[in-house]
């Protein structure tokens, strides 16, 4: 998880402070939000996530169509939002199976990428840069923060936008893994199916699960960003420790998943004492 982090700092550090703050904030509200009531707001939730993809889409038919863009993004807001709350079930379903599949194979990315080696020599004066090619699936733990940003400008070029330099890290990470690619296939394979039947059976408890894992990562990720657009690159001061990250999250998970299911059970603990009582007032 180390290495995942320290790629996500390198990749973010040409952003505008103000924009890193901005959004890691929001992602924090988000995912406090998520961690600890999801459960409780799932109507709301699923609702707006359908709208955020309708607005999206609108956007995009009006480019495509020449049709006026706010018009359209509130007519595929409102459309899909509708939708969305009328699927509910099924679009709850279809998210948990997700959430388990990206869940199992980051957990089995991050211990890949945890385990390379060091990395071989990469020049760290912005001169060289381009003068001979990178070797792909290098471990960014490994080297220090200049190093760093000459790998990925070797990468990337030193004039690429943010969209190319992240195609750039997404594609070094994809060869990082070297020969364990189709076990991530497969970790996505395993991690659908289990969440798929998981879900079937058990709704009541896999549901409130997949809302901790999302708002556990929307914490940590929304913290990072947060404090690296004010100048704290935390990634790259975590300790060697590889087990102080995982232990985190599956820390923070847990106390979620355990106070939504409590959330969950008050109102059916209240229900029968409630009639207790009305059965001894008459």
């Amino acid at each position: 998880m180390n290495e995942l982090l320290v790629r996500i700092e390198t990749l973010c550090l040409g952003v505008s402070p103000p924009a890193l703050v901005g959004v890691g904030a929001g992602m924090v509200i988000v995912g406090l939000f998520l961690w600890l009531g999801g459960t409780r707001y799932s109507t709301m939730v699923i609702g707006l996530l359908g709208a955020a993809v309708g607005a999206v889409a609108g956007l995009a038919v009006s480019t495509q169509f020449g049709i006026n863009p706010l018009l359209a993004i509130g007519i595929g807001a409102l459309i899909l939002g509708v939708v969305s709350i009328l699927l509910r079930n099924f679009i709850i379903v279809g998210l948990a199976t997700v959430v388990f599949a990206l869940s199992v194979a980051g957990g089995y990315i991050s211990v890949v990428l945890d385990r390379q080696p060091p990395p071989e020599s990469v020049a760290s004066d912005p001169q060289t840069v381009g003068a001979q090619p990178p070797m792909l699936g290098q471990s960014f733990s490994h080297m220090d923060p200049n190093t760093r940003q000459a790998y990925l400008g070797q990468i990337a070029g030193p004039e690429q936008s943010f969209e190319d330099k992240s195609s750039a890290v997404l594609k070094d990470t994809w060869d990082a893994l070297g020969p364990h690619k189709w076990y991530v296939l497969g970790a996505i394979l395993v991690g659908g199916i289990g969440g798929f039947l998981l879900i079937w059976f058990i709704k009541q408890v896999v549901v409130p699960l997949c809302y901790s894992i999302v708002g556990t990562a929307g914490v940590l990720l929304g913290a990072q960003l947060l404090l690296l657009g004010l100048g704290l690159r935390v990634a790259s001061a975590l300790p060697a420790q590889r087990w102080i990250l995982p232990a985190t999250a599956g820390s923070m998970t847990l106390v979620g998943w355990v106070r939504q299911l409590l959330a969950a059970r008050k109102p059916q603990s209240k229900a029968p004492r409630q009639s207790r009582e009305e059965h001894d007032d008459e």
